[in-house]
Formats: structure tokens, sequence, C-alpha cells
């Protein structure tokens, strides 16, 4: 279980940590952790988000292209 700096509250895979990110992935049905490491991320694992679960919380302005490793 983890909250959010914007105050959600959800659940997520046990080895995610604090500071990892959540995403929204093109053409995934779920937020997404993902921890930066160096340039690049690496895919945590799916979770689910209280409220958000339908995109609600996205914000165009703020999306960007990243690698996963």
């Amino acid at each position: 279980m983890f909250t959010t700096e914007d105050r959600y509250v959800g659940l997520g895979p046990k080895n995610m940590q604090r500071g990892d990110c959540i995403a929204s992935l093109e053409g995934g049905h779920v937020p997404y952790i993902l921890r930066q490491v160096g340039e690049r991320f690496e895919l945590i694992g799916d979770c689910y988000i209280h409220g958000v679960m339908q995109g609600e919380w996205l914000d165009q302005t703020r999306s960007e292209r990243i690698w996963l490793i």
C-alpha cells in the first residue's frame, strides 16, 4: 500500500520504493510503477490507484518519451 505526493492511495508491487514514479504507458490499461536508473527507467510493475484508474489524472502537457530497461 502507498500514498502519492498528491495524497492518492494505491496498491503496488512489494519491491516498490519511495521515489519510484507512477506512469501511464501508451497502450496500457493500468498505471505502472517505474524506477529511474541513470537516464533510463526500469518497469517495477503495475498498480492500482483509487480514483484514477480511468486516466483521470493524466496531464498530456507533462507527457514525455522514456526508455524502459
